[in-house]
């Protein structure tokens, strides 16, 4: 009996572990705004307002925004034609993921010379 009230009694902790996990980056509604973009063009802008806005203003110092959110943002943008504002968030990108550098740097340059 002691048996079966130690093994619940672990299983009730490890799930309760699992579920307050809140990961180590902030993603917000990524996943459903990727859908929404591909697959229900009907819907993309109001998504995509939606997702640069949350990569504008999400994320805490304890969970920081995920790698690729902002430049995910950026190509958004480019592909709207916005090429400032595309600018903007691979800036952003670049600042906030060092190992992104050398990559977006180039790009930033590149669209810059294109203006």
């Amino acid at each position: 009996m002691t048996e079966k009230y130690l093994l619940g009694l672990s299983l009730l902790v490890l799930l309760t572990g699992c579920a307050s996990n809140q990961g180590l980056y902030e993603w917000g509604q990524y996943q459903e705004t990727l859908f929404v973009v591909y697959h229900e063009p009907e819907l993309k802008e109001e998504a995509l307002r939606g997702y640069l806005e949350f990569v504008e203003t999400g994320g805490t110092p304890q969970h920081p925004i995920a790698p690729g959110l902002y430049a995910e943002a950026g190509t958004f943008m480019l592909e709207q034609g916005d090429v400032d504002t595309a600018i903007k968030f691979y800036k952003m990108e670049y600042e906030a993921w060092p190992e992104s550098q050398p990559m977006l740097g180039m790009l930033i340059e590149n669209l810059e010379a294109r203006k």
